[in-house]
């Protein structure tokens, strides 16, 4: 997919989620629905390497998981993803960080559309990209 290392992602992962614990916006929310942070930040970063390093290792369906969860809001992805963007510029070579950023604003979107058109009425038309 692109050239980074497992080690570049596990960096990533951990600054990542070390800005999102104490963020405005985002605090709260992952705060309230991560009990155990060492567990949640092992199995974002399975799903890392399984998306881009082709490993195995993650289990697990990200749109249930955020469908799931009533505070999580369409509204809040882009802060998530300028924070994860910002944080990927920070701490990978920049041809990387703008590769992992573009496929973690695909992925992202892709979530905050789903739970857009999960939960629109009854009826509404869908959500378009």
């Amino acid at each position: 997919m692109f050239d980074v290392t497992p080690e570049e992602i596990r960096r990533l992962v951990c600054c990542f989620y070390a800005r999102i614990r104490v963020d405005d916006v985002l605090g709260p929310v992952f705060n309230a629905a991560i009990g155990d942070w060492p567990a949640h930040e092992a199995k974002i970063l399975a799903f890392w390497r399984g998306a881009i390093l082709r490993e195995p290792g993650y289990e697990g369906n990200p749109m249930q998981v955020h469908l799931s969860n009533s505070e999580i809001l369409p509204e809040h992805f882009p802060r998530w993803l300028e924070l994860f963007r910002d944080t990927a510029n920070r701490e990978l070579k920049p041809e990387t960080a703008a590769a992992f950023a573009n496929l973690a604003d695909r992925i992202g979107n892709g979530l905050s559309y789903g739970i857009e058109n999960f939960r629109k009425p009854e009826g509404a038309p869908p959500v378009l990209v």
